[in-house]
This record gives C-alpha cells, structure tokens and sequence, in this order.
C-alpha cells in the first residue's frame, strides 16, 4: 500500500482526536468521574498491559457526547471499555504484523492536531483536560497508526484471494441494485473495491476475536466491573453478550428513537435474529463460528437468502406482471456522466478593503446608545437580531484578532478601530468584563467581504485559460490543483432532477451540463461558485421492452419472493 494513501486515511484520526479535546474542553469532567483515592491509576489489564483509567473516561465522553447524553451511562461504559480493550487486541495484532510507526509520521500527525487549535496554549489546556502530556498523546497516536495499518494490512491480504469467480458472483447479485444494470467491465473496479472491504472486514473481525478468546483481562478496578463483557441471552444457538446488546441497541438511538423505543426495538430485532439462525441451521446451512456474533447473523442472513432465492422458480406471466406493475421504472432515464471541478471564489483584497471602509462609515456614526439599532439594521450576523449582542466568552472562543480588541477595549464603549477576521470587518461594543472568570460579553456589527462582480469577472477569465488547456489536452482534471479546486473528478449518472451522486442536488449546474454540447470544457458561475466542466457521456430516455430488461425482472421477481419468504419466517 503507498504511504500516500495511508496517510491520507491519517485524516480521519487527526479529525477524531481533534474532536475528542473539544467536546471534553474540561478537566474537571474526567477528574470528576475518577476516583482518584485508589492506589491504581489504570482501569484494568489486558494480558497483563495496564489500560489507563482516562482512556476509558476519554472513549466514555466522546460517545456521551455523540449521543447527547441520550443513553443510559452503563450501555456507554459498556461500550466505552470494549472499545479501549479491543484497541490493545489491535496493538497484538500489529505487533503480529510486525507493523512500526516512524517518529516522523506520529510528529507530523501531531503537528496536524496542533494546528487545528487557535493557539499553543489553547492546544496544551485541552492536552491536560483530556490527562495527555504531549508524549502521551504522541503514543496514542502511534497506537491509532498502528491500528489502521492493521487493518490496510489484512485489506491487502483480502485483495490478493479474491477470485474471478467470487468478482463474477457478486457482481450479479448486486447488478441490479449497487451496479445498476451497468456492464461488468465498467464496474469491475468497483465491485473488486466492495469485496476487498466485505472481506477485510470480515478477516480483522476473525483475528480480533481470536484474541478476545485468548486474552486475560486481570486487576479490574472496581468501577469498571461491572462494564466487563458478559452474557446478556441465552436461547437457542444465539448468545448475546451486554456489548452485542449495546451496540444494538446504540443504532437504534442514533435512528433518533428514545431510549424505551430503542429497547423495544433491540428485544425485536434480537428475537428475528435467533429466527434467522434457526431457519438457517434447518436449511443446512453452516455459519462461520469465527466471527463475531453480529457478522454469523449476517452470514447466516446471507446465505440463507441466497439459498431461497436459488429455489424460487417463475413463469413467463409472473415476469410478465411485475414488468408491467412497474414499467416506469424499467424505463431508461436520461443521465450523464460529466468531469467536475468547483472552485469557491473568495473575497479579493479590493473586496476586503471595500467591505472595511464600509464598517469605518458604520463606525463613524455609531455609540453605545445607538449600537444595537444599527446592529439590527446593518449587521450581516445573525445575532443582529439581538442588536449584536454575542454574550459572554473567553477569549479562546473567539478568532484571535476578534478576543485581542475585546479583551482589550475598554467597557461601555465602542472599540475604536475596525477589526479585521476570515468572516469580515467588525465593529465592537465591549458591554461588561469579569476579571475573575476572564470572560468578555460584547456585541458587534459584522460587514462581510463580499465577492464582487469585478472579482468573479477576473477568476472567470482565470478559469476559461484553464478550461482551454483542458479542451487541448494539455491538462487532466485529475491533475488540476488540488488546493485551487474541489471535487475535481468524474461524475457518473447525473440525473435530469439535479442529483449529482457525490455531490447532492445542484439543480443550476445540472442544467448547463445536459445544455452543453459533448465533450465540450465549459465555465460558468453559479452562486459564487466557477465550475468548470466537461459533459462525456449522455443517455437519452427510452421505453424498453420486456425482453429488452428480463434478466433485471427476473432478479426483482425473485428478490420480491425471497423477501416474502423471509418475512414469514420472522413472524
């Protein structure tokens, strides 16, 4: 695998620890769960490697957090010390792999997490409110690394076994549905990428389970106890443990359910799931007992579906119904497939000056009498609906040159400059200081720096010199900038409603793009945004005959049956 790609997957983690310090900004909340009175500092150990205390806390809140306090606290410790048990078990596994971090990767994701912060002292208050020392953060990271490479690692294993034969079959189990009708050559890439992630999935799954067999968790603190992984049902052939429950249950609340609904609806699906493993078992069907419960089910589900949709059988006037019952949809829809570069037009330095020397008229004629009807009238915040008025704050919850004028103005009066931000110029109303808490509480009239037509003519001209090298083939828009553009690659199955897979709905570009001639490189501005673009394939809609779709039919047909079976075997 080139180190490219891992460490663009490096992303991931830096966004996941970044936003770990932010949603616990206080070091109070660990310090608060903790009871510090006890002679041991770590939660337990895990074949015989302590596993820190804060590192539980830490996964703890993080998950709290996610689910905005909305789950019971032991299914999130449940959750929480599974979670930090199974990292240590990917540690082994790396260590299996023989799988080492340089330094100089683990500096440079630091770095990368650092400058996520408004400041050094910011970025070491939050090192301490999540118990990190700047070493201990780097080793975590390192363990985040390693972890990943793990999985990239076995994702390569799983590459290299994968068959024609198995490409071919799940290509035509999912040709319909994933693939849409496409041939397979065209989607081969894809379906190979499908494999490779059900298979990688499914082989770290087995290696970590093999090691959650093996391992000796020891010296548990005692309130950590009771989040210790243990049997929750038993019935049949099915055991669920409180952390198979948990994680089922977790996804039922992130439906947006209560926590009683959620419940209901976790007894429910446990209930079919022992139904699936049944029916499975009477159709002579072997499971995988390798892997966790959660993927036997659905290996069981899987299999068991394709063993009842091999059986059903059809009869022309069968095809004949569903193909009519449902037409419209058999019908080919115009699409197109087109390459997509977007660029956001940013406010030149003229549009900045404008937009200052605007703020500077505002601030002329304004005082705290005045300020929050002005506010109302002229600001370009939402807070203008308040006159301005923002609260209270410390000065890390501002943008720098924003805190440094409010912290430093004097209260009851209008700052006596301009302040200049990323969001525009400000004019700022310092109304109270708590010296003791450091916190500010101000207003402010904000005049953003709007593009002007002026700059959107220049960055056109800039981009119709980029599209003419594009239509020369002197460039790709592959290898467009990629810190100049976004999104610059190909879409495919544009639809005529405006849906851009990837993109969401853009109903506007969509519209140029089935009004350009083929092959054409095109420029346009759309709300601020110049997209250059090139339209390589379009599709003409089309009445199509039974025969013209039967195979699609004939998948729909069974699918619909198999379905059908299956339901009955869940009531």
């Amino acid at each position: 695998m080139a180190i490219r790609k891992f460490r663009q997957k490096m992303k991931v983690i830096t966004l996941v620890i970044t936003v770990a310090f932010v949603l616990s900004s206080a070091a109070l909340y660990i310090m608060n769960q903790m009871n510090y009175a006890t002679t041991k500092n770590y939660a337990l150990k895990v074949n015989g490697n302590e596993v820190k205390i804060e590192n539980v806390m830490r996964s703890k809140n993080m998950l709290a957090n996610n689910f905005k306090n909305n789950v019971d606290e032991d299914i999130v410790g449940v959750l929480a010390l599974d979670q930090v048990i199974e990292n240590e078990l990917a540690q082994e596994l790396a260590d299996s792999l023989k799988i080492r971090i340089s330094s100089k990767d683990v500096n440079n994701e630091y770095k990368n997490i650092e400058a996520n912060f408004k400041d050094k002292e910011q970025f070491k208050r939050m090192l301490t409110a999540q118990g990190y020392t700047k070493a201990s953060l780097k080793k975590e990271l390192e363990k985040s690394m390693r972890s990943m490479k793990a999985r990239e690692v076995i994702g390569e294993e799983a590459k290299s076994s994968i068959t024609e034969e198995e490409i071919e079959k799940y290509y035509e189990e999912n040709k319909y549905s994933i693939f849409q009708g496409l041939p397979l050559v065209d989607v081969k890439e894809k379906v190979e990428q499908y494999l490779i992630q059900e298979k990688a999935t499914m082989l770290f799954d087995k290696e970590i389970k093999k090691l959650r067999e093996k391992m000796t968790l020891s010296d548990v603190n005692d309130q950590f106890t009771k989040y210790l992984e243990k049997p929750q049902i038993e019935k049949e052939d099915l055991k669920i443990t409180n952390v198979d429950y948990s994680k089922i249950y977790i996804t039922f609340i992130s439906s947006g359910l209560d926590k009683e609904k959620a419940k209901e609806e976790t007894d429910k699906f446990i209930e079919s799931q022992m139904k699936i493993l049944k029916s499975a078992k009477e159709n002579g069907i072997e499971v995988d007992k390798d892997l966790s419960i959660s993927l036997q089910i659905k290996d069981a589900y899987e299999k068991l579906y394709n063993k009842i949709e091999s059986q059903i059988e059809y009869k022309d006037e069968d095809l004949k119904k569903v193909f009519d019952e449902n037409k419209q949809f058999y019908n080919i829809q115009p699409s197109a497939d087109a390459y997509i570069a977007y660029f956001k037009v940013k406010p030149s330095d003229a549009d900045k000056k404008a937009s200052e020397e605007k703020a500077k008229d505002i601030l002329a004629i304004v005082n705290k009498d005045n300020f929050a009807s002005i506010a109302k009238e002229k600001s370009e915040c939402p807070s203008s609906v308040n006159g301005g008025d923002l609260g209270w704050f410390t000065k890390e919850d501002m943008v720098k040159e924003f805190s440094d004028a409010a912290f430093k103005g004097n209260v009851g009066e209008v700052y006596p400059e301009v302040v200049n931000t990323v969001f525009g110029s400000h004019i700022i109303f310092v109304q109270e200081k708590n010296e003791k808490d450091k916190t500010v509480r101000a207003s402010h009239i904000l005049v953003k720096s709007n593009v002007s037509p002026e700059t959107i003519v220049e960055k056109l001209k800039e981009e119709e010199l980029e599209a003419d090298k594009l239509s020369k083939g002197e460039e790709t828009f592959e290898n467009l900038p990629k810190d100049k553009f976004t999104d610059s690659s190909l879409f495919t199955s544009i639809t005529e409603q405006g849906y851009i897979p990837g993109l969401g709905y853009k109903e506007e570009l969509v519209k140029e793009i089935y009004k350009a001639p083929l092959n054409k490189v095109v420029v346009k501005n759309i709300d601020g945004e110049i997209y250059v673009f090139q339209k390589i394939k379009e599709i003409q809609r089309k009445e199509v005959s039974l025969d013209e779709v039967k195979d699609q039919v004939i998948k729909d047909y069974k699918t619909q049956k198999t379905v059908e079976k299956i339901q009955n075997i869940l009531k």
